[in-house]
């Protein structure tokens, strides 16, 4: 690997992740390694590659993407200029509930 080329973004470990007494923080930890960026700028730009190939809701930001506040980001993408739509839908999460949660539309392009 060169070492003259910055890494694309820097992930900090979790709060309390330097005692490695602490199971949960110490697998938090060790998930970080692998983990995308989670630079607002790195997020935004996931969602909005997806939002180019297919719809998006809440709960695939956070599944696939990585995204947690999906919300945020869709709002400063909109500050940007990209015309997203949200469509209110019923979705089945993970562990089994029904949650209503917005679905993100690209409904265009923001000209260049």
């Amino acid at each position: 690997m060169d070492k003259t080329k910055k890494p694309l973004c820097r992930l900090r470990a979790g709060r309390g992740a330097q005692n490695p007494k602490a199971g949960k923080n110490l697998l938090r930890q060790n998930t970080h390694i692998s983990a995308p960026c989670q630079s607002a700028e790195a997020q935004r730009g996931r969602i909005l590659s997806w939002l180019r190939r297919d719809s998006l809701t809440t709960l695939e930001a956070r599944r696939a993407l990585d995204v947690m506040h999906p919300a945020a980001r869709v709002m400063e993408l909109r500050r940007q200029g990209h015309p997203i739509e949200t469509v209110w839908t019923d979705e089945l999460s993970d562990a089994g509930g029904w949650h209503r949660v917005a679905r993100y539309i690209l409904r265009g392009e923001v000209a260049a």
